[in-house]
């Protein structure tokens, strides 16, 4: 059996509570059911696989109600919903933003990084559940002042929704909460002494490696900040924003070359690196209101409907 069919939580019948399978009398008399299926699960507590939930295979056709979809993953999401309450604090990581940007005679690429939030501890209030927002089903939304907050968990077979990246309310934050390495946590439990229950409640508070910034609302603000910055001094400046941190092979920074230099700088590149040559044509699509249009690659990102660069990305 793969660990994805290992489930790690059943719901008790007696109080209707998602518990752990450390917290359970070992097989049939579990007590547990599927949640999804209503099938009685069997706790399988043995000396040498993971311990886990299993299904019941025999005499219980008459209990199960429809096809099981029940795995680890959502095994996981119920259980960390009934563990939040009302309020949690998380360890929220850092987020930056970056500017590409081509300036002066050469418009070989450049790249600026600017901080959006440091890592910090943030607590979230007044939490609900199996809440929909921007017209998607959210894990949790809580606030933080007048700010709502969503949480997203993700795992291989859930990805964010688009919808998120660009949420029809500005004035919100949404964090991606990674469940992929909580298996690999869990195989550990035994030999470390912990119960599943124990270390999720730990990593939804405290595994700052597993969450991302989806959407910030200072992202905009401190994105205009970083090109005012940028823009002094410069000349002939084009530039597009990026969320996050962007793969790249390129950083060269130095002083716009002065007329004298400006072929030596030129041969320089051409015998280590490819030079940009000057921008041409291209399509560019805009995530917040999807229309089209034709812009030079470097700096031609703005669209003409929002008159914004900040969610344009180029398709062609």
């Amino acid at each position: 059996m793969s660990d994805s069919n290992k489930i790690p939580f059943g719901l008790r019948e007696s109080d209707n509570a998602l518990v752990d399978v450390f917290d359970v009398p070992n097989g049939k008399q579990s007590g547990c059911v599927c949640p999804s299926c209503s099938t009685p699960l069997e706790a399988r507590q043995g000396d040498i696989n993971v311990w886990h939930f299993a299904h019941s295979s025999r005499n219980v056709y008459k209990k199960t109600k429809h096809e099981c979809e029940y795995s680890f993953y959502l095994s996981v999401r119920l259980m960390a919903r009934q563990l939040i309450g009302k309020q949690i604090t998380l360890s929220s990581p850092e987020y930056k933003g970056t500017i590409e940007y081509y300036e002066g005679v050469l418009r070989f690429t450049q790249w600026k990084e600017f901080i959006v939030s440091k890592e910090q501890d943030i607590t979230l209030d007044n939490l609900g559940v199996e809440n929909t927002f921007s017209g998607v089903a959210v894990d949790l939304i809580g606030t933080i002042g007048a700010f709502k907050f969503v949480v997203y968990f993700t795992h291989p077979e859930r990805n964010v929704p688009d919808a998120l990246f660009h949420p029809n309310d500005a004035k919100c934050g949404v964090i991606q909460i990674s469940l992929d390495l909580l298996q690999a946590q869990f195989r550990s439990a035994k030999s470390e002494g912990k119960t599943y229950h124990e270390i999720l409640t730990d990593f939804l508070s405290n595994d700052r490696a597993s969450k991302k910034w989806i959407y910030h609302p200072r992202f905009e603000q401190c994105a205009s900040a970083a090109i005012v910055n940028l823009q002094e001094g410069a000349s002939n400046l084009t530039y597009t924003v990026f969320p996050g941190i962007r793969n790249r092979t390129i950083n060269y920074s130095r002083a716009r070359p002065n007329k004298y230099e400006k072929d030596d700088v030129l041969k320089a590149y051409d015998v280590n690196i490819h030079v940009e040559q000057p921008a041409k044509l291209v399509k560019f699509e805009c995530i917040i209101c999807k229309t089209r249009w034709d812009g030079y690659e470097a700096g031609g990102n703005k669209c003409p409907k929002c008159q914004d660069y900040l969610y344009s990305r180029m398709i062609s």
